[in-house]
C-alpha cells in the first residue's frame, strides 16, 4: 500500500484493504461525488466501525495525496485501542484509576495527557470516536512512548462509558474551571476516572453532569486564560499520585 506518510493512506481499494482487515482508521475524507461500488462499501463498513468521515471537495484531497486519492484518504491511527469493557473487566477495584478525555482535539494535549497518566499508574486512558484526536503518531510521539504502555480505549459515546464505569464502583471526578470543589480538597484514594474537557468550552453538559463532583485549579492570575488541557491534568493526576503513594 503506498502512502503520502504514516499517518494518511489514500486510494479507495487500499482504504477499503485496512477496513476490511480491522486496521484502526481515525477519520475518512471522502471526495464529493465520489460514487462506485468500492466506495459504496467504504461507506457502510465506515458507519459500522463508527469511523468519523467528511465529505469534502477533490481538491482538498489532491492536497494531501497529489491527486493519487481515487477520491479517498484516511488517516490511520498509530496504534491499536483496547476495548473498554475488557479494560473495566481487567481492573483491579481497590486502586482502579481511570482518565477520561471529553474531545480533547490536540494530539500533543492527548499524548502528554498520556504520558501523565501512565506515569502516575493509571489504568487506562478513554477518548471519544467522533470530534476528539486520537492515537495517531503526533499523539504517540508526544507520550514519549506512554501509549505502549497504558491501554486506550475510544467509545461512542462518553457520558454512557462514564456511567459503565460508576456501575463498577469508581468516583467520577470531572476537571472544570468553574468546578465548585478545590482539586486538592478531595480523597482520591478509592477508586475514581478523572475526566479531562476539550481546550476550549471544557467538559460538556451531558459529561458534566456525569460526574459525581467537579474540581478546579486556583490560579494567582488568570489574564491569559486556564491552564492547558495536559498541564490540568498532570496536575490532579500526580495530587492522585501523592495521596495514594506518597502521604
Amino acid at each position: 500500500m503506498d502512502s503520502v506518510n504514516p499517518e494518511i493512506l489514500f486510494g479507495r481499494h487500499p482504504v477499503l484493504e485496512a477496513l476490511k482487515s480491522g486496521r484502526s482508521v481515525q477519520r475518512l475524507l471522502i471526495a464529493r461525488g465520489s460514487h462506485g461500488p468500492v466506495v459504496d462499501e467504504i461507506f457502510v463498513r465506515a458507519r459500522e466501525a463508527h469511523i468519523p468521515y467528511d465529505i469534502e471537495e477533490r481538491s482538498s484531497l489532491d492536497r494531501l495525496a497529489d491527486g493519487q486519492h481515487q477520491g479517498i484518504v484516511a488517516w490511520l491511527a498509530a496504534r491499536v485501542y483496547t476495548d473498554f469493557e475488557r479494560l473495566l473487566s481487567d481492573l483491579n477495584l481497590a486502586a482502579a484509576l481511570l482518565v477520561f478525555l471529553d474531545e480533547v482535539q490536540d494530539p500533543h494535549n492527548l499524548g502528554a495527557i498520556v504520558r501523565s497518566a501512565q506515569v502516575v499508574g493509571a489504568d487506562g486512558a478513554i477518548v471519544q470516536e467522533r470530534g476528539a484526536a486520537g492515537l495517531t503518531p503526533a499523539a504517540v510521539k508526544a507520550s514519549a512512548g506512554a501509549v505502549e504502555h497504558l491501554p486506550v480505549c475510544r467509545v461512542p459515546n462518553l457520558q454512557k462509558a462514564l456511567h459503565r464505569t460508576r456501575e463498577k464502583g469508581l468516583w467520577i471526578v470531572g476537571l472544570e474551571a468553574g468546578g465548585d470543589t478545590r482539586f486538592t480538597a478531595v480523597d482520591y484514594r478509592g477508586p475514581c476516572a478523572l475526566v479531562v474537557g476539550s481546550e476550549g468550552r471544557g467538559l460538556r453538559r451531558l459529561v458534566r453532569q456525569a460526574c459525581d463532583v467537579l474540581v478546579h485549579i486556583p490560579m494567582q492570575r488568570n489574564e491569559v486564560g486556564s491552564f492547558n488541557a495536559a498541564v490540568a491534568a498532570s496536575l490532579v493526576l500526580y495530587e492522585i499520585f501523592r495521596q495514594r503513594c506518597l502521604d
